[in-house]
């Protein structure tokens, strides 16, 4: 199977062969650590007992007539910045210069869709799991994702279309056998694409690198208008193999395709938020006042008091930051509609900092039913209020499940449709009390752990909150931009790229040794890495003919007993030993 861009005459640049994920612990022997390698090399997972399981979805822009399509009309995109950028995304992910912005404010969709949302699912080639074969990753609650998500090896081809591959043209080759995972026939200048990997680490916590391996890259010859190309150097039959010549190899290809990594909170294929979106967020927080807010749950401070006090500390990050700030709070007897607007994000007081504080501190804990559907309503209703170039953000606050009014559930997809009724970008579940990580999925949106926040891992309600501030205000983190030469002598660097949890301090790249800000990623948690891809128009003959392979994973390793510096075994040459 050939994993690799072929680029010849006829294809004016060829494919992305293959993403896999790579056994990068390659060369490290048995240790005292459990350890694990996801990969997509050669289109196989394999976990160990340290489970980590991994799914995706794949985009590709060629620029085909069909991406643009919308039912019997076409979507609103542009190849110029529009004069309102905020109210379109642009793309190639990540790239300073955008090929295209897709309007992801209207709504023109059968469904309320929006155009950046059927660019999204008009381009999408390849995703797992994904049962009725859309291109499009199916739902999953966090809390399934160790049994939706199977071990998958290499003895039952692991991405073999007939299993965990979205059936279509672009997951086969022309024998019908199994493709790459990334599989581009026939890329020309222009051209971009994206993949978002998710990893999931059942049961225990662990630390992970994004590492690789397998690199190679090869001229294949010089057509008559590679040769003539100024730009185009080194021998026609270059061919260079391994880390050592890759970084010095004069294959232009290596240089042209830009690249770039980032932890796509959401895990919607997207760079969002904060910088990436030029404003700050526009937030209603949504505060539980049923009567058992009155309890504690350290002898000392009510639920209640924690919660005034953590909303207002986060209320004062948002708006020194330029953002907005609404007030809602939802008790089924204390309001006659379940919830109360005390301030609108339309108000004046939404960006003073001590008229928010005030407005929190009213929380009362005398009702008696929790009614969480009612106030994710209420708080919608006064999103319409945010502009379009706002991230529209409800964070809701609550020790208990719902027993009164609307289903919270039901609630937050209401809100979040898309149709032109709905205003809710995203919502942050914040439990505390009695509540429970499955009830906070089910009205968090995206419906992931990144949005959810429970303060049985010790975190009082105070803390989580202003935690909270932080990763609405970031955005999400971008750790890697540079070239695809760049890209993979990062991956091969030692263990490869040692990742953290984004909203620590954590420096991507760094040597991880005694690093005291890395911190583990979580047990039973999903966590989604974006790699964004994308050739620049202004390169075409010396790429001709050029191709290049690589495998790229993730690597875990057991948190316990485990600095964070990596196994290191290239020593061992005991023939008896094992990879771990």
């Amino acid at each position: 199977m050939q994993d690799e861009f072929n680029i010849s005459r006829r294809k004016t640049l060829a494919a992305l062969g293959t993403i896999g994920v790579a056994s990068a612990g390659a060369g490290l022997g048995t240790s005292a650590y459990f350890s694990d390698q996801e990969t997509f090399e050669n289109n196989s997972l394999v976990a160990g007992e340290l489970d980590l399981l991994v799914d995706w979805e794949e985009h590709y822009s060629d620029w085909s007539a069909d991406e643009v399509a919308a039912g019997d009309g076409e979507i609103d995109w542009t190849m110029s910045q529009p004069e309102s950028p905020g109210d379109y995304y642009g793309f190639p992910v990540c790239a300073d210069e955008k090929s295209v912005w897709v309007n992801r404010s209207d709504t023109i969709g059968p469904n309320g869709e929006s155009s950046q949302d059927l660019f999204m699912n008009n381009t999408s080639v390849d995703a797992f799991p994904d049962a009725d074969d859309d291109g499009v990753q199916d739902m999953f609650a966090e809390s399934e994702a160790c049994s939706v998500l199977a071990d998958v090896g290499n003895d039952d081809d692991g991405l073999d279309p007939s299993g965990a591959r979205t059936d279509g043209p672009d997951t086969r080759l022309e024998n019908g056998d199994p493709a790459p995972l990334i599989n581009l026939g026939d890329v020309k200048p222009g051209d971009f694409g994206e993949v978002t990997f998710s990893f999931h680490l059942c049961d225990n916590p662990g630390y992970v690198w994004l590492n690789g391996q397998n690199v190679s890259a090869a001229e294949n010859g010089q057509t008559e208008p590679e040769a003539d190309d100024p730009d185009e150097e080194g021998p026609a039959d270059e061919v260079a193999t391994g880390r050592d010549e890759i970084a010095t190899a004069e294959v232009e290809l290596l240089d042209e395709v830009q690249t770039c990594f980032w932890y796509d909170e959401d895990c919607d294929n997207l760079l969002d938020g904060g910088e990436a979106e030029g404003a700050a967020p526009c937030v209603q927080i949504v505060l539980d006042a049923s009567g058992s807010m009155d309890n504690t749950d350290d002898d000392s401070t009510t639920r209640n008091e924690e919660a005034i006090s953590g909303a207002q500390t986060l209320a004062k990050e948002i708006i020194d930051a330029g953002g907005r700030v609404g007030v809602t709070f939802f008790s089924a007897s204390g309001y006659s509609n379940g919830a109360s607007l005390e301030q609108s994000v339309d108000d004046a007081a939404a960006t003073d900092v001590t008229a928010t504080q005030n407005a929190i501190a009213q929380l009362p804990d005398d009702g008696s039913a929790t009614a969480i559907g009612e106030g994710i309503l209420t708080a919608d209703d006064d999103l319409s209020n945010c502009s379009n170039e706002e991230e529209a953000v409800q964070i809701v606050v609550t020790d208990g499940s719902n027993n009164a009014g609307t289903n919270p559930s039901t609630a937050a997809n209401d809100v979040t449709g898309g149709d032109a009724d709905d205003h809710t970008d995203e919502i942050f579940a914040v439990g505390t009390g009695g509540a429970s990580e499955s009830q906070l999925l089910s009205f968090a949106r995206p419906m992931n752990d990144d949005h959810t926040f429970l303060t049985d891992s010790g975190e009082t309600l105070d803390d989580l909150l202003s935690q909270l501030g932080e990763t609405v205000l970031s955005g999400e983190k971008v750790f890697f931009e540079g070239s695809l030469r760049d890209a993979l002598l990062a991956i091969t660097d030692g263990n490869g790229v040692a990742l953290s949890p984004p909203n620590s301090d954590f420096a991507e790249g760094t040597d991880p040794d005694g690093a005291e800000s890395r911190e583990c990623f979580a047990g039973l948690s999903t966590n989604c890495v974006g790699f964004s891809w994308w050739l620049p128009v202004n390169h075409a003959n010396e790429i001709q003919g050029d191709s290049t392979s690589f495998d790229i994973g993730f690597y875990t390793e057991q948190c316990r007993h485990n600095d964070g510096s990596g196994m290191n075994n290239e020593a061992v040459d005991n023939p008896d030993e094992v990879d771990a």
